[in-house]
């Protein structure tokens, strides 16, 4: 049986991974809430921008666009965007299995699947389970400038 001296031992390092993982919780929670406000920030934008291009795509009925017209698809890319820790609960498995599954209704359908990843877990999935990757980036932090992810290869 363990003795005093190993019990409190065992209780305080407890009490210190406690410790550690609430001021991880904390920083996660800050973390969210400052990417929530960014996005609240930028709902009004994008439903303007979705209003004016409907608006557009109606006026002019003359001009087909490229993007309106219906056609036979033979190849379906997936943008995967993950996480580039772990952490995140289930997030980044529950979002593979999704990509996965969906990938595998369209190549039933003949049609052929490639994946641009984001994030270093997409990357390390896709890199044991296969599949055509045609970019990827990783560690762009958590506030990523657009300009990181022009001309990926």
């Amino acid at each position: 049986m363990a003795n005093t001296k190993e019990v409190r031992k065992q209780i305080a390092s407890i009490k210190s991974t406690q410790k550690i993982t609430s001021a991880m919780e904390m920083v996660a929670a800050s973390k969210m809430k400052k990417t929530q406000d960014t996005m609240l920030e930028g709902r009004p934008y994008s439903l303007k921008i979705k209003d004016v291009i409907s608006h557009v795509a109606l006026a002019n009925s003359e001009y087909p666009h490229p993007f309106y017209e219906e056609r036979t698809s033979k190849k379906a890319c997936f943008i995967v965007v993950s996480s580039d820790k772990g952490l995140c609960g289930g997030l980044n498995i529950n979002l593979f299995k999704q990509v996965i599954a969906k990938s595998a209704e369209l190549n039933e359908q003949g049609i052929e699947s490639c994946f641009a990843l984001i994030g270093t877990k997409a990357t390390g999935f896709f890199k044991s389970v296969g599949g055509q990757v045609i970019a990827v980036a990783e560690k762009l932090g958590d506030k990523p400038n657009p300009d990181d992810l022009i001309g990926l290869t």
